[in-house]
């Protein structure tokens, strides 16, 4: 296998300090919150799905890195 390699959704091997490697997270995070913008969800309905998708998908790549505060602050917008 050829460094870095992905193992349990996650990158091994990579950089964790730079911004690229994050990216693929970030792009996870914006195609789940993509199909729950539409104004069919009341304001409420948002706050608990956006909540349930920032607190579970990335919490297992959070837990073993520190993430950069570039990329906190694009999860942030989004």
């Amino acid at each position: 296998m050829k460094v870095p390699f992905v193992y349990l959704g996650i990158l091994v091997g990579a950089n964790f300090r730079r911004v690229d490697t994050w990216k693929p997270v970030v792009e996870k995070i914006s195609r789940k919150l993509a199909s729950w913008k539409h104004k069919l969800l009341s304001f409420g309905g948002r706050v608990c799905l956006i909540k349930l998708v920032l607190s579970s998908m990335p919490m297992f790549c959070f837990s073993l890195h520190k993430v950069p505060t570039e990329v906190i602050n694009e999860i942030a917008k989004l």
